[in-house]
């Protein structure tokens, strides 16, 4: 393994992803009583389907880079018409959108009110690093439009010229 062949959006993301994987085991929620305390993770209720598909697709991307990149695997270039660097953007931003709204939304459990923990910000942090990790992913591939720091302005490579 040469983790020198990662670039940094390779790294990024192989990272946030490993880490929102652990961070998702961490207190997410959770209330202190008298008798003691109460905490929910990132894979339990209140509103787990949020954080359970982030958490998936933060694995999904990690695993990508790492056997990608440092197994030497070969795979194709693209899915498609579509880079993975752009996959990877879409992917680290849903994963974000999905912590986020888990975040906002806060945590009623039937009729407790639950605290918000350090876990929860742990793995918004991580799925944010998702998302800059696509989105280097993206400018390195050249796959990102001009509006967005492409070099090229386009997410399709031209097609090489006719030859005679």
């Amino acid at each position: 393994m040469d983790l020198k062949k990662l670039t940094p959006g390779e790294m990024t993301t192989g990272v946030s992803g490993v880490l929102l994987l652990v961070f998702s085991f961490f207190a997410w929620f959770g209330v202190d009583t008298p008798v003691g305390d109460f905490t929910r993770n990132g894979w339990q209720a209140p509103k787990s389907f949020f954080s359970i598909v982030a958490i998936l697709i933060g694995i999904v991307l990690a695993a990508h880079v790492i056997v990608e990149k440092l197994t030497g695997v070969d795979l194709p270039d693209r899915l498609g018409s579509i880079g993975w660097g752009v996959v990877h953007l879409a992917g680290g931003g849903i994963a974000f959108l999905f912590v986020l709204i888990k975040a906002i939304l806060g945590g009623d459990y039937f009729t407790v009110s639950l605290d918000r923990k350090f876990g929860l910000w742990l793995g918004l942090i991580s799925a944010a690093g998702l998302a800059v990790g696509g989105y280097l992913m993206a400018k390195e591939a050249g796959e990102l439009p001009g509006a967005l720091g492409g070099a090229k302005g386009g997410s399709a490579p031209q097609p090489p010229p006719p030859t005679a």
